[in-house]
């Protein structure tokens, strides 16, 4: 298995079209000093090596940083190759390092969607295809994972799906819920064709279906859906062949949350998939979105967030569209929140917000 597996003119360079983007420019663009006090996560500086640096002076998406709070470790910020043409871009230190190999789909150039690998050792790689994606720019918005430290009960598995454990050394399929969230850890396949792989116990059930896209083997990237009743779903891309559930989170049912006010047309898709309604839940600094929406029309800004859930920075994320297409929520320092994707109608016909979280000073 690979590593790769493994102004509005920088907007337009990251997949976002420049007539779109003045219209969010056009809403008034607030910096970071703007917003009112976080408290949250102490934030680490990510030293980057093989040619690889900050992309913060091209985008405003924030340095490449990790925290550690609560058992979890953040990521945030952004990177991009200068020289060189190693996929290695950083080691992370003992604290911050997962417990077994990790592959995390994420932002890479030109809304095209890319894949991070972390190792137990902290080595941090960055792939797409095509290649030259990740080194022109690779986000680290939006990921998180379980400390090393940190407990997880493993999920019993159903139907011939196995943990992929022994061949990957990507950890048994495994959860545990920290402050109100439940993360979701390790890898699974099968020889089977059912895509039912688990029923999750209550504490680590969600309120709402939640589709998600997760890396599959050998760079594809597949859907994992999560139901109410707990029960678990991957398909799609290579799923059969490798699903990785890194990364993955999402509140337990009980937990509060605040309904997002929609622009230009969008709309809840609660009512056809109950998926909930677009709302955010804040707690110990770190943001949670949740819920689905569409539109029928062509503009892709779809709420302006409120100020005490707006980041720090421009954050570019992966998220689920319609019929398991991969599309990217943009969120901006100022609250505009955008939604869009390679072929534009995938993203207005379904975009999901599960599992999409930052802390507010990321």
């Amino acid at each position: 298995m690979r590593h790769l597996k493994a102004g509005a003119r920088r907007l337009a360079g990251l997949g976002v079209s420049v007539a779109v983007a003045s219209l969010a420019l056009g809403t008034g663009a607030a910096s970071a000093s703007t917003n009112a006090p976080a408290t949250g996560v102490t934030w680490h500086k990510l030293f980057a090596i093989n040619g690889w640096a900050s992309a913060q002076r091209l985008y405003n998406t924030g340095d490449p940083r990790w925290a550690v709070k609560g058992g979890v470790v953040y990521l945030s910020g952004s990177v991009h190759q200068t020289s060189g043409s190693s996929h290695l871009f950083a080691v992370l230190p003992p604290q911050a390092r997962p417990s077994h190999a990790m592959w995390i789909t994420v932002y890479t150039l030109g809304d095209s969607t890319g894949t991070l690998t972390i190792y137990p050792n902290g080595k941090m790689y960055a792939g797409s295809s095509p290649v030259g994606k990740a080194p022109g720019y690779t986000s680290l918005a939006a990921v998180s994972y379980p400390a090393k430290s940190t407990t997880q009960k493993k999920i019993t598995l159903l139907n011939g799906w196995h943990s992929e454990q022994n061949v990957w050394n990507s950890g048994d399929p495994s959860y545990t819920v920290k402050n109100g969230v439940v993360y979701l850890s390790g890898s699974l396949a099968t020889s089977g064709t059912s895509g039912k792989f688990a029923r999750l116990p209550l504490p680590a059930r969600p309120a709402h279906n939640e589709y998600i896209t997760v890396y599959t083997f050998d760079g594809s990237f597949g859907t994992l859906l999560i139901e109410p009743s707990g029960l678990a779903f991957a398909y799609s891309g290579q799923a059969t062949s490798f699903t990785s559930l890194a990364s993955v989170s999402y509140p337990v049912a009980s937990a509060p949350s605040h309904m997002l006010p929609l622009h230009n047309g969008w709309h809840s898709e609660q009512g056809v998939y109950n998926t909930g309604d677009p709302a955010y839940h804040v707690s110990g600094g770190v943001v949670y979105l949740s819920g689905s929406l569409a539109t029928s029309g062509t503009n892709s800004i779809i709420t302006i967030l409120p100020l005490g859930a707006r980041p720090a920075h421009n954050l570019y994320i992966k998220a689920y569209t319609v019929s398991s297409s991969v599309g990217t929520v943009l969120i901006q320092a100022d609250g505009t929140m955008w939604a869009y994707s390679p072929n534009p109608t995938n993203a207005r016909k379904f975009t999901s917000l599960a599992t999409i979280s930052f802390p507010r000073t990321s």
